[in-house]
């Protein structure tokens, strides 16, 4: 996910989703949205497109030194707490369970300080107290650096056994085929939680230098030696490692990324340093992407490519362009869309997995007027049509 501070549920159709004793969901697929206190004003509560989701988390819980929560939630209005309880009381109206994200990047020291045996028992109360208090359905467990596996794993072993009914999941990175396996603690963790989802996304898909091609956000399928993540690859290793398939979740992320340096398209050598990805989270939201008068609406279609093994589109120039999103020239910007978003559905259904995380759901909201003609919560209806229909 990102920095923790910003820089750098019964769902619909039918479907249920929750808890239960030992983690077992009775749901099939689950769109998870992270929902992030310093984007509200970007994203009202007021506009959210429920009708797309099954579970929404607010994001940033934070813990602080003497182990206590933040409630603060990083909000740009000052009213975390406030915000917190009015998004819990919005989802349940609409048959949609409401997570706390617990943590993010940067924010795991504290967590580690109050995970460890001789506060967890104490830490658990906390947070089951913050459920209770703001209206929650669960934790989304995403502590991401000073992280202990084993601390983790039984932080969900004893959440569950205290509150079986509690909503939980967690948001692994994603796994290099060239060198990175499935820790069993990972597969211990699994066990008590309703959903393993996989951060499918930039940074953990693609990377300049260090032998790796140019390659996509979120590419569905197409892993080698030079592009070695995918979310096919990837979630079949984790499934092999003994995480059941129906609790495996895909990510993707409603940003932009960029390549530099000549590069025009994906599978090329890339050296990083001439050669390295800009754009990304908060600094390319999809929201700018397909902005009227930016450059994918100044697009051709001869510019507009497809990928058909990674199921990705791409822009592709033959001289460099300058765009504000990437905030460097690029020949190259690799995104999603409703093609690409209704392909992972389609995907997810058919193998057997558990659905999709996003982050972040107010850096997809589009503006008005938005290319191709495209309605505010375009890339939220794709979602809805390809995992929940």
């Amino acid at each position: 996910m990102a920095a923790a501070g910003g820089s750098g549920g019964l769902a619909h159709g039918g479907q249920s989703g929750g808890g239960g004793a030992g983690g077992a969901s009775t749901g099939s697929q689950w769109v998870l949205g992270y929902y992030v206190g310093y984007q509200i004003n970007d994203y009202p509560i007021s506009a959210i497109d429920w009708s797309a989701l099954t579970h929404i988390a607010f994001a940033p819980l934070l813990v602080k030194s003497d182990r206590t929560l933040d409630l603060g939630f990083n909000d740009s209005n000052g009213t975390g707490e406030a915000d917190a309880k009015a998004l819990a009381q919005a989802a349940h109206a609409h048959g949609v369970k409401a997570l706390l994200m617990l943590g993010g990047a940067g924010a795991g020291a504290n967590i580690a300080a109050a995970a460890d045996a001789a506060h967890r028992a104490a830490f658990v109360q906390t947070l089951l107290a913050a459920l209770t208090a703001l209206g929650y359905d669960g934790i989304d467990l995403d502590w991401e650096d000073n992280v202990s596996l084993s601390d983790l794993a039984a932080l969900g072993q004893a959440l569950r056994a205290a509150q079986p009914s509690i909503v939980l999941t967690y948001p692994a990175g994603a796994i290099n085929a060239n060198f990175q396996t499935v820790d069993p603690l990972l597969v211990a963790l699994a066990g008590a939680l309703d959903r393993f989802n996989v951060q499918t996304y930039y940074p953990s898909t693609a990377f300049a230098g260090s032998g790796w091609s140019s390659w996509f956000s979120s590419p569905l399928s197409g892993m080698t030696s030079t592009t070695p993540v995918a979310i096919d690859d990837t979630l079949q290793r984790y499934a092999a490692a003994g995480i059941p398939k129906a609790k495996l979740g895909m990510g993707i992320a409603f940003y932009a990324i960029c390549y530099t340096g000549g590069i025009t398209g994906p599978r090329q050598p890339t050296n990083g340093t001439t050669q390295t990805i800009v754009g990304g989270d908060n600094d390319y939201p999809l929201s700018k992407f397909y902005a009227a008068g930016g450059t994918f609406a100044g697009a051709s279609s001869a510019e507009q490519k497809r990928d058909s093994v990674a199921i990705e589109p791409y822009l592709s120039f033959a001289a460099p362009v300058t765009d504000a999103g990437c905030g460097a020239a690029t020949q190259y910007i690799t995104y999603e869309d409703e093609l690409s978003i209704a392909a992972k559905g389609a995907f997810s259904k058919a193998n057997g997995y558990g659905g999709i995380i996003i982050w972040t759901l107010g850096e997809g909201y589009l503006p008005g007027g938005a290319a191709g003609g495209r309605a505010r919560n375009a890339l939220t209806q794709a979602l809805r049509t390809g995992f929940l229909e």
